[in-house]
């Protein structure tokens, strides 16, 4: 059994050299536990030249005019497709568990990109090639958004702490991550909608309504375009919310489904009628070729390793730019929600500006989202004052942690010698009384030797409840550490005429009857005797320490006269 890194079996202290060599194996074995289907190497190698020939070849095509050019382009979506797909099986191959999970889902994209490839070349190598037109078939392709949609929510999200007590000091470079309630994350989601769709109207809905496309190829067009607003719309949400630990990961998915949003936007924008020049299918086969390839890379993407902390005498400490380097992901949580919300706000305001006045659709989804952001203020305001009050009762519940005694709940040698140097202060300046009274448990020692540390913790506890009910309300008394306790009186009492040493000798007389009582200790009947010792300021300068010290001293005579006078018995003894 092991606790705390020490053997309790043999007793023996790990040496530094063997914890280090375990946090060393802590730290393999966290790496080990990451997923790679391709190492760092190789997923470089793979990923900067195939971007640098995709690059090439979209400048390269520009050149090319009319019917040349979109033969080039499926060319190199064909091309880009069978890539792709090698890409995403490796990806799913070399993953086991949810790793792979979310990856066969999100595969839908990369996978369909062959029959989407082989498609736009028969479109566009013959009959018109301006003229495109949705049929049943392409509604098949819609199962690749919704298959990635919910792969993007299976993403395993980077582990929490759960919260339970850990002996290891708090790290300086630890950061705070705050957490959302479920009413904001709701807010939140909902304001992304809206938006989204505001977008989407603006970017095709409200050019679709009013033409001459209708039937199953007005219903498709409609489904491209909410089926990419529905990505984004998830896409913001995993990454504001849900963090998944293969960051890498999400930002190749987030490049990807943009990339595809724009292509399937640009082939809607295709599909409605009128005369289409070949410059305007640039955007949709770059995003056709471009889209499923990040999401493929995406697949492969190795997890970074976390950094870890250097060992005590070895390595180097991070440089002041790793210290200065910002924690973006605060930032992501709190203002991520709203950048698809003020573009939409823009687009709102644009169109007012330039109509004069909203209306329609529009004009319902703008009310929408002036309500949701008006509730969401509300709700953080509240929330805000919630965590404010919390804060300060947790101050305040360590506040008096700190100030008093964990174990008898009197009050600590730190609040005590506070309280006794404003006393000491008090009394140098206006001349008010200072009364110490040192207590101290006979044969304490005996105690914990004869029943055990259970049975003196027990004993201490039942001395403080009596010496807080033997003192008066204004009276302070502590527990200074062991078996040592102090009370300082506020003043003489509600005689005037009561000198200071009295008032002292009377709280004594009160604190010694109080134990008198015998205490059950362990099943036995035990009897309290306490040594007490009384100091007070005399008018002369002195000091806090000075006055506990008098207090101490007085406190050991009265020991060593009790037992000149009964002899060697205990104070302390079963009855």
């Amino acid at each position: 059994m092991e606790d705390g890194g020490i053997e309790t079996r043999s007793g023996r202290t790990p040496r530094m050299d063997d914890s280090r060599r375990a946090g060393a194996a802590g730290g393999a074995s966290a790496v080990a536990t990451q997923v790679r289907p391709v190492n760092e190497r190789t997923f470089h190698v793979l990923f900067v030249p195939v971007l640098t020939l995709l690059a090439l070849s979209a400048t390269g095509q520009l050149a090319l005019p009319g019917q040349p050019r979109l033969i080039a382009q499926a060319a190199t979506v064909l091309t880009c497709s069978v890539v792709t797909t090698s890409l995403a099986i490796i990806g799913i191959v070399r993953t086991r568990g949810v790793d792979r999970r979310w990856r066969l889902l999100v595969a839908a994209g990369p996978l369909s990109s062959i029959p989407a490839a082989v498609e736009w070349t028969i479109q566009y190598s013959s009959g018109n090639p301006m003229t495109l037109q949705f049929t049943p078939i392409e509604g098949l392709f819609l199962l690749a958004p919704v298959l990635t949609t919910v792969g993007l929510i299976c993403m395993p999200a980077a582990p929490v702490a759960d919260g339970r007590p850990t002996r290891a000091p708090p790290q300086h470079a630890t950061r705070w991550t705050p957490r959302y309630s479920h009413t904001i994350i709701t807010l939140d989601s909902l304001l992304i909608v809206l938006s989204m769709l505001l977008i989407a109207w603006y970017a095709q809905l409200r050019d679709l309504t009013p033409t001459v496309v209708t039937g199953t190829s007005f219903i498709i067009a409609v489904a491209f375009i909410l089926t990419a607003a529905m990505m984004l719309v998830v896409l913001i949400l995993v990454a504001a919310f849900r963090q998944p630990h293969n960051g890498r990961a999400l930002a190749l998915l987030a490049c990807g489904i943009i990339a595809t949003a724009v292509s399937e936007t640009a082939l809607v924008r295709l599909s409605l009628p009128g005369e289409v020049d070949v410059r305007a299918t640039v955007q949709q086969w770059i995003g056709a070729a471009a889209g499923p390839l990040l999401v493929a890379f995406a697949m492969i993407a190795p997890e970074r390793a976390p950094a870890q902390p250097p060992l005590r005498g070895r390595g180097t400490a991070p440089t002041s730019r790793r210290r200065r380097r910002p924690e973006i992901r605060p930032w992501l949580h709190a203002y991520l929600p709203y950048l698809p919300l003020s573009l939409a706000a823009s687009l709102v305001l644009a169109t007012a500006v330039r109509d004069g006045a909203l209306r329609d659709l529009p004009l319902y989804l703008a009310i929408g989202l002036a309500a949701l952001v008006s509730l969401r203020q509300i709700v953080s305001v509240t929330e805000n004052r919630r965590l404010v009050a919390d804060v300060k009762l947790a101050h305040h519940r360590l506040q008096y942690q700190a100030d008093h005694d964990g174990l008898t709940g009197l009050a600590n040698r730190a609040l005590f010698t506070r309280e006794l140097e404003h006393a000491v202060a008090t009394h140098q300046d206006h001349g008010r009384p200072v009364v110490v009274l040192f207590c101290d448990i006979d044969h304490f020692k005996a105690v914990n030797d004869t029943h055990g540390h259970h049975a003196g913790d027990q004993l201490l506890r039942t001395v403080a409840a009596r010496l807080h009910t033997a003192v008066r309300q204004d009276d302070l008394a502590a527990r200074l550490g062991g078996d040592e306790f102090a009370v300082l009186l506020a003043d003489s009492g509600p005689d005037p005429d009561t000198s200071p040493r009295v008032a002292g000798e009377q709280c004594a007389r009160r604190i010694k009857a109080a134990m008198a009582k015998p205490v059950a200790l362990s099943g036995h009947t035990a009897q309290i005797q306490i040594s007490i010792g009384l100091a007070l300021a005399d008018g002369r300068p002195t000091s806090a320490e000075h006055i506990l010290h008098q207090a101490d001293t007085a406190m050991y005579h009265s020991k060593r006269r009790r037992k000149e006078k009964n002899g060697s018995s205990r104070s302390v003894h079963p009855g």
